[in-house]
């Protein structure tokens, strides 16, 4: 075993995420375009040879930042809803935990926003590959609801595109309306709408809906 080795790859890998981390911070604070390299290295507090040794330019840099980000939450999502196994549980859980991330990072919003903006073809690009894992594993819990007869039998593809404009539009309007408190505030009321469109009616309220009609 290389000890050495595996000690210089750690404090590379903590040196570029120490990048990164200030990255964020100051694209965030003032914008890509009000940001340079030496904005960024006074925060750090080293040399911009320390900077360019990991990253080409400044473009590079706000990309990896935003991919970064990205990342952090595909494992986020992965670790906490992936485990579990009833499809309404898991709806909720994934509901949550994207909120939850968010609340944590808002500097991240604030990356994603200005990605769009300034690099438009590029993040629709990224997000395509992203959002292409991220819609099938909805559309699997959906799949997964309806054969355990706990979900009504839907368009999959559409309801799980749904989903997934409920959560995105509520960061939207989170980032926008630059609204007080927190998103996982959110979480309940979002959920229950969910599993309100998407879950098998009852027996009994079968019966009551037949009562109703029939007055």
């Amino acid at each position: 075993m290389d000890i050495n080795g595996d000690k210089k790859a750690r404090q590379t890998q903590q040196r570029r995420q120490q990048i990164l981390e200030v990255a964020k911070r100051v694209f965030a604070r003032d914008g890509y375009r009000r940001t340079s390299i030496d904005h960024i290295v006074d925060d750090l507090g080293v040399g911009k040879g320390t900077v360019y040794r990991y990253f080409e330019n400044k473009k590079a840099l706000f990309l990896a930042v935003f991919e970064d980000g990205m990342q952090k939450l595909r494992h986020n999502m992965r670790s906490n809803v992936d485990i579990v196994s009833d499809p309404g549980e898991r709806i909720g859980a994934a509901v949550r935990t994207f909120l939850k991330f968010f609340d944590g990072d808002k500097e991240l919003i604030e990356i994603m926003m200005q990605v769009r903006s300034e690099f438009k073809d590029y993040y629709m690009a990224f997000s395509r590959r992203l959002y292409s894992e991220y819609i099938a594993n909805i559309q699997a819990t959906l799949r997964l609801g309806i054969e355990m007869k706990q979900f009504r039998a839907l368009d999959v593809e559409k309801t799980a595109d749904a989903m997934s404009d409920v959560l995105n539009g509520t960061l939207q309007s989170f980032y926008t309306k630059q609204e007080p408190g927190l998103l996982i505030d959110k979480a309940e009321a979002i959920t229950v709408l969910i599993l309100n469109g998407v879950r098998r009616k009852s027996a009994d309220e079968l019966s009551c809906e037949g009562e109703k009609s029939n007055d």
